[in-house]
């Protein structure tokens, strides 16, 4: 891959932590509008740089969902990450991820008593 690439597939990232902030706060439509083009727009230049990425993604309606556009930002990017690299988390910026990828050695069993 190259330089601008990346770059467009971490615009990828952010607009899929967008549309998924949008829908979690219920908020405007124009919140909305303005992922699925933003969407749009990465997928349009990638489609340039990459050209077997015509057939496999679509452009997203003006009025899609924030969901609609988060699952969609997340599958183009999943595309381009290499299986081989230890691939992006997402997670939340105060540091908190999926339990899978936390250390093991931190988990440790609680004894828990109910009365």
């Amino acid at each position: 891959m190259n330089s601008e690439t990346d770059k467009l597939i971490n615009v990828l990232r952010r607009i899929a932590r967008a549309a998924s902030y949008a829908n979690w706060v219920k908020a405007d439509a124009d919140a909305a509008r303005f992922c699925a083009a933003q969407y749009n727009r990465v997928l349009a230049r990638l489609n340039e740089l990459e050209p077997n990425t015509r057939g496999l993604f679509a452009s997203l309606p003006e009025d899609s969902s924030p969901d609609v556009t988060r699952m969609a930002a997340r599958d183009l990017a999943a595309y381009f990450e290499d299986d081989t690299a230890e691939s992006h988390v997402w997670g939340f910026a105060w540091g908190c991820h999926p339990r899978s990828v936390r250390a093991r050695g931190k988990c440790f069993p609680v004894e828990v008593r109910c009365e």
